[in-house]
């Protein structure tokens, strides 16, 4: 009799000591700190889990012989997370970072219109990627002219998205730009800059060097200078880009600005352009598309 309570004792402490532990908690956007329903909870090592609900709610048994949940998304980085004696979770999942350039492969054609000295003008652009490992190269050209003694001509080579990460990229841009101003004014100037970005907001710092000649006064400037500017991007529901730079010479100064917008596959900007007595105001409305 005694031998049965002795064997019943132990069966008894052996379903105890093998029960499952009951774990519950919630999950959510670290970023936002938003609750996540549908998440993915899976005891790791196994197929057996279960689902977050609308309010990002869960409850998992636990067998003892397994420590570890696996939280998974979609968009989400996946988290392990190894259990101890607290059974009621706050899970906070990082967002994932996947990014994907959808400017990687585009012709784009443009029609310019100055509206100040050049009214007839055009614009080429072009963009690809040599392989998934290489940053995507911009190049192009725009010429404007009044079809007598002015023209202004903008020719540019880009490297886009070097140094990616989650919250950062960098651009490394490279122009030349020739201008004849009214029998008067003539220019020369080439430019490298970088363009550091961080998620919609950039900041531009380069090198530039002009060759300013204007016949009216026997000026004649060739200098190099330091070129600053900042952008941003403005998304939905406007999709609008913003730029702004200056180029410090000595005794001459450099700026440059454009709005650029984007409606489906139709793209428009704003341009402005100064240096010393010339500027322009240039209006573009093209085309860019994707193959």
């Amino acid at each position: 009799m005694i031998k049965a309570l002795l064997l019943l004792l132990l069966f008894s402490s052996g379903i105890t000591f093998c029960q499952p532990k009951e774990y519950s908690g919630v999950v959510k956007s670290k970023s936002d700190n938003l609750p996540l329903a549908g998440v993915n909870v899976i005891l790791k090592g196994t197929k057996t889990g279960t689902q977050t609900d609308f309010n990002g709610n869960f409850k998992i048994s636990v067998p003892d012989s397994l420590n570890v949940l696996s939280f998974s998304f979609i968009g989400m980085i996946t988290l392990d997370y190894k259990l101890n004696d607290e059974q009621n979770l706050e899970i906070l999942l990082k967002e994932d970072c996947n990014i994907d350039w959808f400017d990687e492969r585009h012709i784009g054609f443009y029609l310019n219109s100055g509206l100040i000295n050049n009214p007839v003008g055009g614009q080429f652009h072009f963009s690809f990627t040599p392989n998934y490992n290489w940053p995507t190269i911009k190049t192009g050209i725009s010429y404007q002219t009044n079809l007598k003694e002015n023209r202004f001509l903008n020719a540019y080579l880009n490297f886009h998205h070097l140094f990616v990460s989650c919250d950062f990229n960098a651009d490394i841009n490279s122009s030349v730009r020739n201008l004849d101003y009214d029998n008067n004014i003539e220019l020369s100037s080439y430019s490298v800059e970088t363009s550091l970005n961080f998620n919609r907001f950039s900041a531009i710092v380069g090198l530039s060097n002009i060759d300013y000649n204007k016949t009216s006064e026997n000026e004649n400037i060739n200098s190099i200078g330091p070129t600053f500017g900042l952008g941003t991007w403005i998304g939905q529901p406007f999709l609008m880009s913003i730029s702004a730079k200056t180029t410090i010479y000595k005794n001459l100064s450099e700026y440059h600005a454009e709005i650029k917008k984007q409606y489906k596959g139709i793209y428009g900007f704003l341009n402005y352009y100064k240096v010393n007595d010339f500027n322009e105001l240039s209006l573009g409305i093209g085309i860019e598309l994707g193959y």
